[in-house]
């Protein structure tokens, strides 16, 4: 692992996958930091598969694939006046002083952080198909290994990964392994990952004989956030069925529900826990729009769609806002990061897009000093974009 003494001055956004049917529907490769004179000179592609939490201290720290370099890279955030500055470091898979590339290493980041200042990260190691976590210990050093390898002979795992810390500070990660079509949880037993299937998906079943029946594929777009009661809620895309599906549960198994079958749906979602209500925002692919589904474990829900602009709903971050959850999420139609929440009684819509940029890539929020800020992958300046939310 190397620090750069670099500090920039703008965050760029990182890069995902965009949602079906979005206009300039992001690359494969992932753009990077922009700085206040604008992009550095090429090559530079960092930031893209971005995850951001709070320090202790109340700073911002972002973990995300730099696809310069095909590695992890790590940022810290110093916010001043509304801007923000970044210290970086290279965290894995950097070539070393020879220059040679020792692997691709970095996609599908998630980032989790103790009370100590511990920070865990887990992603995807492309170059051999398997969930690796990287831990920086309060004083920086990390430590680097594999966290699931996934099942099966040929691996093809971590995918759509996400980390959360249980009730002893444990980290807890999910993702979906793409070579046997399931979702996988792996746990830290204290000096190691050990992992499972979560769910294995079943096969549709048409509802009639003009459509094809599909293998059970479940586990994309996986996200996971653990109670202050120690249950293990992991909302996540069932692609055999459409259906947005929610786990809950712990170590000792999980019960999984339909949450939304009404189309296509249930890609893209994040969920917001209070006690044992919960809330989901998450994408309708049929309709392309953003929709939110309120309700606990087993039903029943309630579902509203939010946002029926065109191709909106993606990327979908979800916070409490007082009372109430705010979505930010992408707006496809006009490249833009776009905000949700109540006011009045009411769904107020607002665009937090950069004039001039395409933001709104893999949206993720996080409060500084009181004041809630949100970042993005902008995906002209090929950075992370990180701005107060009005």
């Amino acid at each position: 692992m190397r620090v750069s003494a670099l500090v920039y001055v703008g965050l760029v956004p990182l890069l995902l996958t965009g949602c079906k049917g979005c206009i300039k529907e992001p690359p494969e490769e992932d753009p990077g930091v922009i700085g206040e004179d604008g992009p550095p000179p090429a090559p530079h592609d960092v930031g893209a598969w971005l995850s951001m939490r709070a320090l202790p201290d109340g700073r911002p720290a972002v973990s995300y694939y730099d696809r310069t370099a095909d590695g992890l890279g790590f940022a810290i955030g110093n916010v001043q006046d509304g801007a923000v500055s970044w210290t970086t470091e290279e965290v894995d898979s950097y070539p070393d002083s020879t220059g040679l590339n020792p692997g691709d290493s970095g996609k599908y980041s998630a980032l989790a952080v103790a009370s100590d200042g511990t920070a865990w990260v887990v992603y995807q190691d492309t170059s051999n198909g398997v969930l690796k976590y990287a831990k920086r210990d309060p004083a920086g050093a990390w430590t680097i290994g594999n966290a699931d390898t996934g099942g099966g002979p040929s691996f093809d795992s971590g995918y759509w990964a996400s980390v959360a810390l249980d009730t002893s500070g444990n980290p807890v990660a999910v993702h979906y392994d793409k070579a046997k079509g399931t979702l996988r949880v792996a746990r830290w037993n204290g000096t190691a990952f050990t992992a499972t299937v979560a769910y294995e998906g079943t096969d549709s079943v048409p509802a009639d004989t003009a459509t094809e029946a599909l293998s059970g594929d479940a586990g994309e777009y996986a996200k996971l956030v653990i109670a202050a009661d120690g249950t293990e809620y992991i909302a996540f895309y069932d692609r055999a069925w459409g259906a947005l599906r929610l786990a809950s549960g712990n170590a000792g198994g999980y019960s999984v529900e339909v949450v939304d079958d009404t189309g296509d749906v249930g890609q893209w979602p994040d969920l917001l826990v209070d006690g044992t209500s919960v809330t989901i925002a998450y994408h309708d692919v049929t309709n392309q729009d953003l929709k939110l589904a309120e309700g606990r474990a087993n039903g029943p829900w309630t579902l509203t769609t939010l946002d029926t602009g065109d191709h909106v709903g993606a990327d979908t971050s979800i916070f409490a806002d007082g009372s109430s959850p705010g979505v930010v999420y992408f707006d496809g139609a006009n490249n833009d990061m776009k905000l949700a929440r109540k006011r009045s009684g009411d769904w107020a819509l607002d665009v937090v897009g950069s004039s001039g940029a395409a933001v709104g890539y893999h949206n993720e929020t996080v409060e500084v000093g009181g004041s809630r800020y949100a970042a993005s992958y902008d995906y002209t300046n090929r950075g992370i974009w990180f701005t107060a939310l009005p």
